[in-house]
């Protein structure tokens, strides 16, 4: 992955992510491999995603998709673990309205 033409794989850094299943923005760090990105949060929980794109040309605008717990095996499969509904802070109100954007994420460098 690369960034202003630089390579920044395999490098954690500083992020935001808003995910927009529960509407939540965590101050996160990330690393990127490929077209993955692995989220890692304060409490020691990680997730990884499916980038959308091949080269970051914002680095406040990089959307993946990827559910809580799982893991991107390919462009059509995951695996992963499920993790309890209340892990981020949403309640199970928010998670049951399942939409159109459930599993995005937008990540922001910082």
């Amino acid at each position: 992955m690369s960034s202003k033409g630089k390579i920044i794989d395999g490098q954690k850094l500083p992020a935001r992510a808003y995910y927009y299943a529960t509407g939540g923005l965590y101050k996160v760090q990330v690393s990127f491999h490929n077209r993955r990105s692995t989220i890692y949060f304060d409490d020691g929980k990680q997730t990884t995603i499916q980038l959308n794109q091949q080269v970051i040309t914002d680095s406040n605008n990089i959307e993946g998709f990827g559910k809580i717990g799982q893991y991107p095996v390919s462009s059509t499969f995951s695996l992963g673990l499920v993790y309890d509904n209340n892990w981020l802070g949403s309640n199970d109100s928010q998670l049951q309205q399942s939409n159109a954007l459930d599993g995005l994420w937008k990540i922001s460098l910082e």
